[in-house]
This record gives C-alpha cells, sequence and structure tokens, in this order.
C-alpha cells in the first residue's frame, strides 16, 4: 500500500509540477508605445500649456528580466521640430522664436543615471541641447507593463533666455493674465510614458 501511495504522488507531482513553475517573462521597448509630453506656462497665475514631442528615437535598450533593467543604457534623441500644441500657428512660432533663437536648436539628447528604487523612485537626466549639458533629477514609477517619468526643466540653463524674451514678446497679448502682465515662465514640465512589450515562457 505504501509503495503504491508514493507512485501515485509521484505520478501527481511530475504531472502538475509544469502549472506551479514560474513563468519566466522579459521586457522589450516599443516606440510606438511611447508618448513624450511637455507642459509650459504663461499668465502670472501660471496656467498650462500642454504639447508633445512627436519625433524621437531611442537606442541602446534591449530585452531584459526587469522594465529598468531593458532601459538602464537608453539614449535617445528628440527633434524640437516635432513639437504638437494643437495649435499650428504657435506651433511655428515656438519653432522660430523659441528653438530658433540658438544655433543648435534642433534637438535633445540624452540618457538615465543613478537610477534608484524598484517600481518607483529617483534618476538624473543627462539632458544635452544647444552643446550645453546639464543633469536634471527626476521622478519614475512603474505600473504593470509600464513607466512614467516626470520632472520640470529650467530652459534658462539651457541657453534659451533670448528665446523666452523673443517667444513673449511675439504673444505678448496672448501671454496676458487676469492682471494684465505678459508672462512666459521659463520652467517647462515633462512626462515621459512607455508601455514595454512583455513576452512569458
Amino acid at each position: 500500500m505504501k509503495h503504491i501511495s508514493f507512485f501515485l504522488f509521484f505520478i501527481l507531482t511530475v504531472s502538475f509540477s509544469p502549472l506551479f513553475a514560474e513563468e519566466k517573462c522579459t521586457y522589450e521597448y516599443d516606440s510606438k508605445q511611447t508618448a513624450i509630453e511637455w507642459t509650459a506656462f504663461k499668465f502670472t497665475e501660471k496656467t498650462g500649456v500642454k504639447g508633445k514631442m512627436e519625433s524621437f528615437k531611442a537606442t541602446h535598450t534591449k530585452k531584459a528580466k526587469t522594465i529598468l533593467d531593458s532601459l538602464k543604457d537608453l539614449r535617445f534623441t528628440v527633434q524640437t521640430s516635432s513639437l504638437n500644441s494643437s495649435v499650428p500657428d504657435r506651433d511655428e512660432k515656438i519653432k522660430k522664436f523659441f528653438f530658433g533663437s540658438v544655433k543648435n536648436g534642433k534637438e535633445f539628447k540624452g540618457n538615465f543615471s543613478q537610477i534608484k528604487g524598484t517600481n518607483e523612485g529617483s534618476a538624473t537626466l543627462n539632458l544635452e541641447f544647444n552643446k550645453i549639458k546639464k543633469s536634471v533629477p527626476v521622478q519614475f514609477k512603474i505600473t504593470g507593463d509600464s513607466i512614467e517619468v516626470t520632472g520640470t526643466l529650467d530652459v534658462l540653463e539651457l541657453g534659451l533666455k533670448e528665446g523666452i524674451s523673443r517667444l513673449n514678446e511675439e504673444c505678448r497679448d496672448l501671454h496676458k493674465g487676469a492682471d494684465g502682465t505678459s508672462k512666459l515662465w521659463p520652467t517647462v514640465d515633462i512626462k515621459i510614458t512607455s508601455t514595454l512589450t512583455k513576452t512569458c515562457s
């Protein structure tokens, strides 16, 4: 009887063990599931103007067991000509008077370092624009198969002081708030969201 019981236990264990095997999954970057959004601010009361960058490229990504491992070596470029605020006339003015105020204003380059945390945490965005390099603190949060990165840029630190002045002069009346003062803030909030492709076996 003991031999029969052991035999049955062995058969059941072998038969059902695949059901309890740990699933092995990998994550991979997908540009089609990635978005770069920005919020600029006008008026003294700091009213947000939202937009996005539609042309960007990422390299040095890889398949990995975690989202962070897949993206930690990522390098990216963003074309400033691809900005879209849903108002074509405004977009052309931003390109001409803001980004056009510097000789090297066609693209941003960057990567991330000093990544701390697992499902949420902080990192450093190493940004290059107009031959100027700046380190920007950012935060990230992972939910399911997606990651969201947020931070704030000071465009004055990227050599765009003249660009702010020229754009505000061109749009002076449009930047007047309730107090009648024309104001364009130098800070821009950024948000990067990406849903990675998850493959399990």
